[in-house]
């Protein structure tokens, strides 16, 4: 493992998936376990790519938290910059599994370790030396951990770092929407490249024709916006104008974890300098594989299998 080119800051719980597929949550009797949190879920799936990561994130001190530190660093994943919280305990989300439809999440974070990332954890040092950083914007919603992640987004861009915005937008997390509309507008004018599935670019580049919105989104200073579409594909405006990407043909069972796997297919394909084309082609490949599987972090695909997913040319 050699020092981090990339980081990823913010969620990182334990996942806990119904094994009852199809099954309402009150009715599911057992659930496999797994690394989960979007920025967990990208930060490996940036390892399994071969890319060299490190995580920004806490957990507690208790048996889940040193799952979630053993699982990434058996994944190849640089811990540094995970810690132990001292008062909360490691966040949790149930899931129960409905094909092909969005799963139902329940989350258990009221409060929790990861939420609760202090200035003090970043070590500018190594962060200093990276190429890039992923922010998880649910890492937003409450202080210390939008204290954290606004300072490390404006430390890396003061390096000359690129900074990645994963929209990450789940409204149960803050107090209202216009606090998070405050807070969203302050990461975006410290962002490069924004990744928003439909709903999220919704949020940041308001309603209506999703190519406004992407233009709406430009305007706070970002260079590049991804707007994920689920089985239409990607929609991507940029320096180089206006793409859009036609989605593979997969089986769903689970799309939980999809977005967070076209992200760290997206961001890896920027450490590798790839033309637009190739970095959305290989994003959609990777999100593609992980709807087709039960689980997010554990799901991800390595360089292999998106290569040969691709080779295939499994296009809707």
């Amino acid at each position: 493992m050699g020092r981090p080119e990339v980081y990823t800051l913010g969620r990182l719980i334990v996942d806990l998936y119904a094994n009852d597929i199809g099954v309402p949550m009150k009715d599911v009797n057992s659930f496999n376990k797994y690394l989960g949190g979007s920025a967990g879920n990208t930060a490996v799936g940036l390892a399994r790519h071969g890319a060299n990561v490190g995580m920004i994130s806490r957990v507690g001190k208790d048996g889940h938290g040193q799952f979630l530190k053993e699982t990434l660093i058996r994944e190849g994943v640089n811990t540094r910059m995970v810690h132990e919280d001292p008062n909360y305990p490691t966040g949790l989300a149930f899931a129960a599994i409905t094909p092909p439809s969005d799963s139902t999440v329940l989350f258990y974070r009221k409060p929790c370790a990861d939420a609760n990332i202090e200035i003090t954890d970043l070590d500018r040092e190594a962060l200093g030396k990276a190429k890039i950083l992923v922010v998880a914007c649910t890492a937003l919603a409450v202080a210390p951990g939008r204290d954290a992640a606004l300072e490390a987004l404006e430390y890396n861009r003061s390096t000359g770092g690129v900074n990645v915005l994963d929209i990450d937008w789940r409204p149960q997390f803050w107090t209202n929407e216009s606090e998070a509309s405050l807070y969203y507008r302050l990461a975006l004018r410290l962002a490069d490249v924004v990744i928003a599935n439909e709903p999220e670019l919704e949020f940041v580049g308001g309603g209506g024709d999703p190519l406004e919105a992407c233009r709406n989104v430009l305007a706070y200073g970002p260079q590049q916006v991804v707007a994920k579409r689920g089985g239409e594909g990607v929609l991507y405006v940029g320096p180089e104008g206006v793409r859009n990407t036609p989605a593979f043909k997969v089986d769903v069972l689970n799309t939980l974890g999809a977005g967070d796997a076209f992200g760290a297919g997206y961001t890896y394909g920027l450490l590798q300098s790839w033309e637009v084309e190739r970095r959305l082609e290989y994003a959609c490949a990777s999100g593609a594989i992980v709807v087709s599987r039960h689980s997010c972090a554990a799901a991800m695909p390595t360089n292999a299998e998106v290569e040969d997913l691709i080779s295939s040319k499994a296009i809707k």
